[in-house]
């Protein structure tokens, strides 16, 4: 399946782009996490302003490892606007 990744604010600064596509097999929210971060060495979720925002079809997901991608799906990922 082949899935899009729109990156925005310090994530599209650590990946370099604003929209990624990456083809897997079978995966869930975490996976396509797990990729970026093995890509992208300056990509880490943790360290980003506020924690990451992850929707998948303009929808939160609050559970990435039960969140299951399908063909076409478009993650979009950004830092919190909710600064502490």
């Amino acid at each position: 399946m082949e899935i899009e990744i729109r990156c925005y604010g310090e994530v599209r600064d650590a990946v370099g782009a604003s929209s990624l596509a990456r083809e897997f097999d079978e995966a869930t929210v975490a996976d396509a996490l797990d990729a970026l971060d093995s890509e992208f060495p300056a990509f880490d979720a943790d360290a980003l302003t506020g924690g990451l925002v992850v929707m998948r079809n303009g929808r939160h997901v609050a559970d990435p490892d039960a969140a299951a991608l399908s063909d076409g799906d478009a993650l979009s990922l950004s830092e919190s606007p909710m600064r502490e």
